[in-house]
């Protein structure tokens, strides 16, 4: 891997790369910064590292991460794999990274979510029929029929939860900053799809970094 994030990959994984960004979801990336400078080194590694409460969190996120990197060329290591601490502080995280051979470090942690109460108004839908009778052999103006109400959709309010969460790119070396992206995703199902919705658009945005 070449980390510019720039990679060596096939033409097959760069289009796949091409048409994630095209793709869309229920994740905005609010914020992003990438360090013009630090983007010109080749990195040949990242140690995938989530920030949660909940080990079973921590695990899922670092293995999706890591796996949707690997797809794309990354050598990418899950931090569990290498961090047996509940809570590994940064000199764990370093040493790690060193050991394994990694160059730069993800950081993902979860800042919190938001509620908005969403007001959808309702939706009235016609039919149209014929006016026979006079003129409906005149042409089209004896033929222009009435619109009737055929279903009327109540109005509803609903409730969308947004979940922020922020990721940073450091080269494990000299502690440089080389990247960072606020996401926001509006829950649209599980968390494994909050999950996998918050992994592709910061794929996407490390991709239209220059980084992958």
């Amino acid at each position: 891997m070449q980390m510019h994030f720039t990679l060596h990959r096939t033409l097959p994984a760069l289009l796949v790369a091409l048409l994630l960004t095209a793709c869309s979801n229920n994740t905005s990336i609010t914020r992003a910064y990438v360090d013009p400078e630090l983007k010109k080194f080749d990195y040949q590694g990242v140690l995938v590292v989530a920030v949660a409460q909940k080990a079973s969190a921590r695990e899922d996120f670092e293995d999706a991460f890591a796996a949707a990197l690997a797809h794309r060329g990354v050598n990418a290591v899950p931090g569990h794999t290498l961090l047996t601490q509940s809570r590994p502080t940064a000199e764990d995280v370093l040493a790690a990274a060193k050991t394994a051979g990694l160059d730069t470090i993800m950081v993902t942690r979860y800042i919190g979510k938001s509620s908005e109460e969403v007001y959808h108004p309702g939706t009235i839908y016609y039919g149209v029929a014929p006016a026979y009778g006079v003129g409906y052999h005149t042409g089209f103006p004896g033929y222009y029929g009435y619109a009737y109400e055929v279903a009327y959709q109540q109005p509803v309010w609903t409730t969308n939860t947004t979940h922020t969460l922020v990721s940073d790119l450091y080269v494990a070396e000299s502690k440089g900053h080389l990247w960072q992206a606020v996401s926001d995703t509006i829950q649209s199902g599980s968390s494994k799809k909050v999950r996998e919705d918050v992994i592709k658009a910061l794929i996407g945005n490390l991709h239209d970094q220059g980084l992958l």
